[in-house]
C-alpha cells in the first residue's frame, strides 16, 4: 500500500516532521492481525507556496536525510524491520510516466501561484467596475495586496481561489496517474489558518471529481480511501509590533474554526457524507506559550514542536492500519460514511511523559522512541571505543572508517541534530513533553520516570557495556544473517535486537 500524505501549510510540515521521527524510530502501522503492515510506503507531498517557511525547510532537509539513511540500511526493499523501516519516497520516485519531468523534491510546485500578488493572480486590474466592486466586498485590501509567496496569511478565502489551480498542475496529474488499487490518501492541515483550511476541501473535491482528470485510473481516485487530520487551534500568537498589522488575529482562530467545521460538515463529513472516509480531530487550548507574530514576511515561521504534532503524526499510521471493511461497503464498493476520531491523554497534565499517553499510544511508540534515543547515545559515546573488539570484528567488519562515512555524517550531523532539536522544543513548550531526561548520559536513567528493574543487589545496570555484551552474543549466533548485508545494517540490526532484549529484561514495563 502506498499512502500519499498531503502535508498542507505550516502545520502540515510540522506534523510531517514528527511522522519522520516516528518512522526513523521504527514505528509502523499495525494491521488487524497485530503485525506491521507489509508492502507499506509513504509518499509525502508538501503543499505550501511559502517556500522560505523555516518549518518547511527543516522538514524538507529531514526528508532528504531520511531517504539517504534508509537506502543505506535497507536499499529499495519495501519490507524492513527496525530503524528507518518504512520506505518514504518522493512523487518522482513512484511515477513512471509523468506528463513532463518532475522536480526531485517532496514539495509541490506552485509556481502558478507563488509569484503573484493575489490581485494580479485574479487579474483585478482588468476587471470591469462592477466586478472590482464585488471582489472588494469579498476580499479586504490587505488580502488583495497579499504576496502569495508567503502563503495565504490566515485567509482561506484567498487559498480557496488560488489552490484550485492545483488540479491542472503536472504534479497533480502525475499523482493521479500513479495511484493504484489498494493505495490510500491522507491530508494533514490546520483548520484555523489559510493554506490548510482551504487546501484540504479543495483537494478532496478535485480527487472525488476525478472524472475531470485525464488519467486512465480516475475511477480508482473517485473511490479512493481518503483520511484527514484536521488540526484545531493549538497555539496563539504574540501581538504584532505593528499595531496596524492585523492580518492574523488570535481572536479569529475560534471563529474560523467554527465556520470551517460547519463547511466541512456540509461538504465532507456530515449527514452520511463519504467524501472523506476517516477524519481525525486534534487540538489543544491554552497549553502553549504564544509564538512570535509572523505572517511569513518577518522571520519565516520557525515554530517549536508541540505535543499536538507528535500525536497528530499517529493519525496517518492509524488510517493506514484501518481494515478495508471499516472504509468501504463490501456490497456496493462505495465509501462508507465518515468515521470521526478524537484523541485524549490518559491524564491531563502540563508535564507529559510516556505514562501520560494512552496505552495504545505507548504500545506503539514507547519502545521504538526509547531505542532511537539509546542508539543516539551509543553511537557517540559507546561505539568508538568498541571498534576492533567483539561484534565489530565479525563479518562484515565495522571499522573506524564508518565514523567518517557519508552515512554517519548525515546521521549524526543532520538527523540526530534535528532529533535533538525536536525533543528540546517539545520539552520547552508550555505543555512540556519530556519523554527523556535530556542531557542524561547514563542509559539507565535516560527515560523519564521509568526505572530499571531491581535485582538481588539493587537496580539492574544498563550501560554501553551492557549493549556490547548483548551485541557480541547476537553477532556470534548470527550465522549467515549478515553475509550479504551492509556494515550499517549489521550495526543497526544488532543494536535494535539487543535493545529489545535489554528493555524487556532490565527496564520496568510501563504498558
Amino acid at each position: 500500500m502506498r499512502l500519499y500524505v498531503f502535508a498542507i501549510g505550516g502545520t502540515g510540515s510540522r506534523v510531517l516532521k514528527s511522522l519522520l521521527m516516528l518512522c526513523a524510530a521504527g514505528v509502523r502501522p499495525m494491521g488487524e492481525d497485530g503485525r506491521p503492515l507489509e508492502d507499506f510506503e509513504i509518499v509525502p507531498i508538501i503543499i505550501d507556496p511559502h517556500k522560505s517557511n523555516a518549518d518547511l525547510k527543516r522538514t524538507e532537509r529531514l526528508l532528504s536525510a531520511y531517504g539517504l539513511l534508509r537506502r543505506s540500511l535497507h536499499g529499495e526493499a519495501l519490507n524492513a524491520e527496525g530503524f528507518f523501516a518504512t520506505k518514504i519516497s518522493s512523487l518522482r520516485d513512484v511515477v513512471t510516466n509523468a506528463p513532463s519531468p518532475l522536480d526531485d523534491t517532496f514539495i509541490f510546485n506552485l509556481s502558478a501561484v507563488e509569484h503573484y500578488k493575489f490581485r494580479d493572480f485574479i487579474s483585478y486590474n482588468t476587471m470591469n467596475e462592477p466586478n472590482q466592486a464585488l471582489t472588494s466586498l469579498l476580499f479586504a485590501d490587505y488580502q488583495l495586496e497579499n504576496n502569495m509567496a508567503i502563503g495565504f496569511v490566515g485567509s482561506p478565502n484567498i487559498g480557496s481561489v488560488a489552490l484550485n489551480e492545483i488540479k491542472d498542475s503536472n504534479e497533480f496529474k502525475a499523482f493521479a496517474g500513479s495511484f493504484a488499487q489498494g493505495d490510500r490518501i491522507f491530508f494533514i492541515s490546520s483548520i484555523f489558518g489559510g493554506t490548510g483550511a482551504a487546501g484540504f476541501p479543495i483537494l478532496v473535491k478535485n480527487i472525488r471529481q476525478a472524472h475531470n482528470i485525464d488519467a486512465k485510473n480516475r475511477a480508482l481516485l473517485q473511490k479512493a480511501p481518503i483520511g484527514g487530520l484536521t488540526v484545531l487551534p493549538y497555539f496563539t500568537l504574540m501581538e504584532s509590533s505593528d499595531k496596524e498589522d492585523r492580518r492574523i488575529d488570535n481572536a479569529d482562530f475560534v471563529v474560523k474554526t467554527q465556520s470551517a467545521l460547519e463547511y466541512y460538515n456540509h461538504t465532507l463529513t456530515g449527514n452520511g457524507a463519504s467524501a472523506v472516509n476517516a477524519i481525525f480531530y486534534l487540538g489543544d487550548h491554552g497549553h502553549n506559550a504564544p509564538y512570535d507574530y509572523d505572517p511569513g514576511d518577518k522571520m519565516d515561521q520557525h515554530d517549536p514542536a508541540h505535543l499536538v504534532e507528535l500525536v497528530g503524526a499517529l493519525a496517518p499510521l492509524r488510517f493506514a492500519a484501518m481494515g478495508e471493511r471499516e472504509l468501504v461497503d463490501p456490497l456496493t464498493e462505495q465509501p462508507l460514511p465518515t468515521k470521526a476520531f478524537e484523541y485524549g491523554l490518559e491524564r491531563d497534565t502540563d508535564e507529559v511523559d510516556f505514562s501520560a499517553l494512552g496505552q495504545e499510544t505507548r504500545r506503539l511508540i514507547y519502545k521504538p522512541l526509547v531505542k532511537l534515543q539509546m542508539l543516539k547515545r551509543f553511537l557517540v559515546a559507546g561505539l568508538p571505543g568498541m571498534i576492533g573488539q567483539g561484534f565489530t570484528q565479525d563479518t562484515p567488519k565495522i571499522g573506524r572508517e564508518l565514523l567518517s562515512s557519508q552515512f554517519y555524517r548525515v546521521l549524526h550531523d543532520q538527523f540526530f541534530e534535528a532529533h535533538k532539536e525536536w525533543l528540546s522544543e517539545l520539552a520547552r513548550n508550555r505543555r512540556h513533553v519530556t519523554l527523556f531526561n535530556l542531557g542524561e548520559e547514563q542509559l539507565s536513567r535516560l527515560v523519564r520516570n521509568v526505572n530499571t528493574r531491581r535485582g538481588f543487589f539493587g537496580s539492574k545496570t544498563v550501560d554501553h557495556n551492557t549493549f556490547k555484551a548483548a551485541m557480541n552474543k547476537l553477532s556470534r549466533d548470527a550465522g549467515s544473517r549478515y553475509s550479504d548485508k551492509s556494515v550499517e545494517f549489521k550495526l543497526f540490526d544488532l543494536f535494535d535486537r539487543a535493545a529489545d532484549k535489554i528493555l524487556a529484561e532490565r527496564f520496568e514495563d510501563i504498558n
